[in-house]
This record gives structure tokens, C-alpha cells and sequence, in this order.
């Protein structure tokens, strides 16, 4: 049997072709609801990992939330707060979500699990005492699918006294 190979390659590169497509459409076509749940997937998911530098690409530098923490805080206190964890997992519960014309909110529930040093066991115990759903919101900041910012998180249920 012989091989027609300008066939095999053809088609190879015809396959690899329309896999790349149907990334772009998939990545570029999808609603913001979808992007923003996708960046809020993103986000737990460096948290999880413990990957400074895309959770610190993921924030607004003009982040601002309830506790008075602005972007720099935020960063500082995440490490602080995760570091520490030499396994970690955290576990979102979307209870729900809302986009439009570039602002969106997103309220999950969070359970961590984990072992660490220093204030792991703690950080651990008061994130799955609190039931109440964490609020994260997000502005789109340019018209790519990744371009949202995360620029607040709140949680009632959280009292934070700054020192």
C-alpha cells in the first residue's frame, strides 16, 4: 500500500486549521457572562495555585473595598493570608452572577481545605464558618474575552479592624 502523503499532510493541517477556529470562536464569541465566570475560574484557581503573578494581573489597580484595602493591600494580604498553605483547595460555589455593558458581580460560597504553617488552620476555619456568599465584582477594562479586572470583593459577614 502506498501513501499519498500531500493528502496526509493536507489533511493534518486542514484538522489542526479547524481546531484553532473553533478556539477563536469559542474564546472570542462567548457572551460576558461567560468571560467573567471564566476570569472568576481563573482567579480561584491562581489563588489556589498560589500564582502572585497572574492573581496580581487579575486586580484592579484601583481596587477598593469595604474593609479600606486598596490593590497593593489586597496583594499583601492575599500572600499573608495563603502563603502560609503548603496544600490548598479551594472550592466555589457560584450561587449566582449577573454582566452587562462591562460590569458584572459574581456571589460564590467558598470552602478551603488545606494544611499550612502559621495562620493556615485559622484562615481555614473562618473562610468555611462563613456561609454567606462572597461578592466579587468585575469591570472590563478593553474589549478582549480576558480583560476583566476584578475591582472589589465584599462580604458582609467579614469584619476586618485595620490595624
Amino acid at each position: 500500500m502506498e501513501w499519498d502523503w500531500f493528502k496526509i499532510i493536507r489533511w493534518v493541517v486542514l484538522t489542526a486549521a479547524a481546531w484553532v477556529l473553533g478556539l477563536i470562536i469559542w474564546t472570542f464569541a462567548a457572551g460576558e457572562q461567560t468571560q467573567v465566570l471564566r476570569m472568576q475560574e481563573k482567579f480561584i484557581h491562581a489563588l489556589e495555585k498560589r500564582q502572585w503573578s497572574k492573581v496580581e494581573a487579575m486586580v484592579c489597580n484601583d481596587y477598593a473595598d469595604e474593609w479600606g484595602q486598596d490593590a497593593p493591600m489586597l496583594k499583601q494580604t492575599m500572600r499573608q493570608l495563603l502563603g502560609g498553605f503548603i496544600f490548598l483547595s479551594i472550592e466555589p460555589t457560584i450561587t449566582s452572577s449577573r454582566a452587562a455593558s462591562g460590569l458584572a458581580m459574581v456571589k460564590s460560597t467558598i470552602k478551603i481545605q488545606g494544611n499550612g504553617t502559621g495562620l493556615s488552620t485559622m484562615v481555614m476555619n473562618e473562610a468555611n464558618r462563613i456561609k454567606e456568599p462572597w461578592v466579587f465584582h468585575w469591570h472590563k477594562r478593553g474589549r478582549w474575552p480576558w480583560s476583566w479586572e476584578l475591582v472589589q470583593i465584599d462580604n458582609p459577614k467579614v469584619t476586618y479592624n485595620r490595624p
